[in-house]
C-alpha cells in the first residue's frame, strides 16, 4: 500500500513540474546510448588485444620509412582521440546550438575517418606506448562513465572542428571508428613477412 501510494506521489510531482512530458526527449536515445557503449568497449578491447605482449623491436618495427610502426599508429590514435574527446566536451559545455552540421548520417562518418589527415589534432608526447595505453584507457572509462550516465542532448551540441561541424555524439562515434582504422593498420603490420617474431 505504502509502494503504491509512494509511486501515484511521485507521478503526481513528475506531472506538476512539468518533468514527465520531457523526461526522454533531452537525452541520448536507448539506441545511441547502446550503440556508442558498444563502440567504445568494443574497439578498446579490440586494440588493447592487437597490441597485447608485443616487444620493443615488434612495436618500433618500420615495413619501410614512409608506413607508420605500431608504436607510431598507437600515439597518432591516442592523440586523435584525446582531440576528438576535447571538441566533444568543448560542444557540451557550450549552450545547444543551430549550427549545420556537415553529416546528418552517422554512417557517413567511416568516410572521414579513412581519409588521412583528416582530423587536425594535437600530437601528445609519451614516454613509451605503455605510457600512451595507459592514458588511451584512462579517457575512455572517462568517455564510457559519460556516454552511461549522461543526460545532456548531445545533438544538441554542435562544434566547429578543422574538418567540419559535428555534434557532440558524432565526435565520440568517430573515436570509435579512428580505433578500427588504426587497429586494421595494426595489423597490417603485424602481417609483413619480415615483421620480428
Amino acid at each position: 500500500m505504502f509502494k503504491r501510494t509512494k509511486g501515484y506521489f511521485l507521478l503526481t510531482m513528475l506531472v506538476l513540474t512539468g518533468l514527465a512530458g520531457r523526461l526522454h526527449t533531452n537525452i541520448l536515445t536507448t539506441k545511441e546510448r547502446h550503440t556508442l557503449v558498444a563502440e567504445l568497449k568494443t574497439s578498446k578491447k579490440d586494440l588493447l588485444k592487437a597490441v597485447e605482449d608485443l616487444s620493443t623491436k615488434q612495436l618500433n618495427f618500420k615495413a619501410d620509412k614512409n608506413t607508420l610502426s605500431i608504436k607510431e599508429c598507437i600515439y597518432k590514435l591516442v592523440s586523435i582521440e584525446s582531440s576528438l574527446w576535447a571538441s566533444a566536451q568543448n560542444a557540451l559545455d557550450q549552450e545547444p546550438s543551430s549550427m549545420q552540421k556537415t553529416i546528418s548520417n552517422d554512417k557517413a562518418l567511416i568516410d572521414i575517418a579513412r581519409q588521412e589527415n583528416s582530423f587536425q589534432h594535437k600530437e601528445l608526447k609519451f614516454k613509451n606506448s605503455k605510457e600512451a595505453l595507459k592514458f588511451y584507457k584512462s579517457e575512455r572509462t572517462e568517455m564510457l562513465r559519460y556516454v552511461q550516465t549522461s543526460t545532456q542532448n548531445v545533438r544538441q551540441h554542435v562544434t566547429k572542428t578543422s574538418f567540419g561541424n559535428f555534434d557532440a555524439y558524432q565526435l565520440m562515434l568517430l573515436n570509435t571508428i579512428y580505433a578500427e582504422t588504426y587497429i586494421q593498420k595494426i595489423e597490417e603490420i603485424k602481417a609483413y613477412p619480415n615483421f620480428p617474431k
